[in-house]
């Protein structure tokens, strides 16, 4: 089995107890989670929903927007995350284009999306948990047996130069990309990640985002990036990693707060999207003062050392995001907890 639903049946079995996402006070197992996915996908198959087709979300981060991702492969369809903060033409445009059969729409993004056939629209209850979509009695619907090229997943371009393209990831795309990411960041199941930047974003579900579910970890969902409640969520959660833009980054190392904060449960964040200038770096590595950032900044050194002149930048561009193998782990905070379910509160 290669659905997305597959690692998470896997780790419901194995570790049913253990923390799948956070969201707010909320702490989802992951047998809470798959109960989750199995009734959702249930309901899409319920309004025709099957394999191939294309399943439109236009939604902020939520545990339903996860939740409705890996129902959609559970039945073998196809998820195509929208940004947002595009106009109603461009949303139209995109459905229109992939041929989407339906669109779930976040209740306070409903204006995108008026022109359109099959909207369900999600209420902020809903966004908390997915299957309030279905009726009580709504029968889980069993896993598509899908193949390591069939498709997952559509992720349309900006649209810069033209009209957005739909980009086609496949399974084979995704399970390749999270071994990728699993060597190079040394992710197990100890790994409790800040997913700040937008789901619909691969930076944010990808970098590496699911992955770390694929290996047992937790996801901390933040719906909004703010860098206080990112500070709080490291500290709280004691979380291990994360993936941030420039911007996103830059808020944190400049919020004034930022040291009054226990950060010391971080092994590394991944940047991108521009080179990283060395007053950032050495801001992050002021901050972030764990062993297991030191990697990092003696290989900045050895760069220096061996590029006097600054003709090393290009291979400096990424340090915040490089691995820290062979750093110190972090105990499991959760590790033997109890109860069922949903968990609220500590």
């Amino acid at each position: 089995m290669v659905a997305l639903s597959s690692f998470i049946r896997y780790h419901a079995q194995r570790t049913p107890e253990r923390v799948a996402l956070v969201y707010g006070d909320e702490h989802i197992v992951f047998a809470e989670l798959m109960c989750r996915i199995e009734t959702t996908a249930g309901w899409l198959a319920a309004r025709g929903i099957g394999p191939g087709d294309v399943v439109a979300l236009l939604m902020k981060n939520s545990p339903a927007f996860l939740e409705l991702t890996f129902a959609i492969s559970h039945l073998g369809a196809v998820s195509l995350p929208l940004n947002y903060r595009l106009a109603a033409e461009e949303v139209g445009y995109i459905i229109d284009n992939a041929g989407a059969r339906l669109l779930l729409c976040d209740e306070e993004l409903a204006a995108a999306a008026v022109d359109l056939r099959q909207v369900v629209c999600v209420e902020a209850a809903t966004q908390r948990n997915s299957r309030r979509l279905a009726s009580p009695s709504q029968a889980a619907a069993p896993m598509h047996a899908a193949s390591p090229g069939d498709l997952f997943r559509l992720m349309y371009t900006s649209g810069t130069t033209d009209r957005p393209k739909g980009v086609m990831h496949s399974y084979a795309n995704f399970y390749w990309k999270s071994a990728a990411h699993v060597i190079a960041l040394g992710l197990s199941a100890v790994d409790r990640l800040l997913v700040a930047g937008p789901l619909y974003h691969v930076g944010a579900f990808d970098l590496p985002g699911v992955a770390v579910l694929w290996v047992g970890g937790t996801l901390s969902i933040l719906r909004d990036i703010a860098p206080d409640r990112a500070l709080a969520a490291i500290a709280q959660e004691r979380l291990t990693g994360a993936w941030l833009a420039p911007v996103m980054l830059g808020s944190i190392l400049s919020h004034p707060d930022r040291g009054a904060y226990n950060l010391e449960s971080v092994r590394w964040v991944v940047g991108g999207g521009e080179r990283t200038p060395e007053a950032r770096i050495r801001a992050f590595t002021g901050l972030f003062t764990t062993r297991a950032l030191c990697r990092r900044l003696r290989a900045h050194r050895e760069l220096q050392r061996r590029h006097p002149d600054g003709g090393g930048a290009r291979d400096r561009e990424d340090w915040l995001g490089r691995a820290c193998a062979g750093s110190r782990r972090n105990r499991d905070p959760w590790a033997g907890r109890g109860g069922a379910g949903t968990r609220r509160g500590r």
